[in-house]
């Protein structure tokens, strides 16, 4: 396992962020973002999102090589797919280069403290199909497969189906 450090993300570290994602984005494939984000899309969407719980960062040297953000459900959705208020969605996005050297468990680990001390009940991974690293990260961590969403389009019109895992923090 590679050796690093997590601290909590600031508006600050939005510009090193958004060349993260932007990288992923660039391969394809492994997220449901397709257009490139800016920094101000970065800090409202993951860093301090409205009903953000926490937004970690992993770095190796000062130089930034992932990033977890946990975000609550939101009261006010009333698609198909409402969940329970006490639920939270988790992302992960790794530096490609940075993969299998045990950052995201690393994040996790983080994360997962916040969700507790937040009184998270489940924590909800929804990930393309077609991700089968992404898939088995989470399954690693003690996810379980609750769900399939088939034929989501992305925002170029793209259908892929996805996968909605959970992991029940309190029984």
């Amino acid at each position: 396992m590679t050796v690093c450090s997590i601290r909590d993300a600031t508006l600050e570290d939005a510009d090193a962020l958004t060349a993260l994602i932007n990288s992923i984005i660039l391969i394809g494939g492994t997220t449901t973002h397709l257009v490139h984000f800016d920094a101000e899309q970065m800090r409202n969407t993951y860093v301090k999102p409205i009903l953000g719980i926490s937004c970690l960062i992993a770095e190796i040297k000062g130089h930034i090589t992932g990033f977890q953000s946990l975000e609550w459900s939101d009261p006010e959705w009333r698609g198909e797919d409402r969940i329970a208020l006490d639920w939270a969605f988790i992302a992960i996005f790794v530096a490609p280069d940075n993969h299998g050297k045990g950052i995201g468990k690393l994040l996790f680990e983080q994360t997962k403290k916040r969700a507790l001390y937040f009184g998270v009940n489940t924590i909800d991974a929804t990930i393309r199909a077609d991700n089968q690293a992404g898939l088995r990260y989470y399954t690693r961590l003690g996810f379980t497969d609750y769900d399939r969403m088939s034929a989501r389009p992305l925002s170029d019109g793209t259908l892929v189906d996805q996968i909605r895992k959970k992991m029940h923090l309190f029984s």
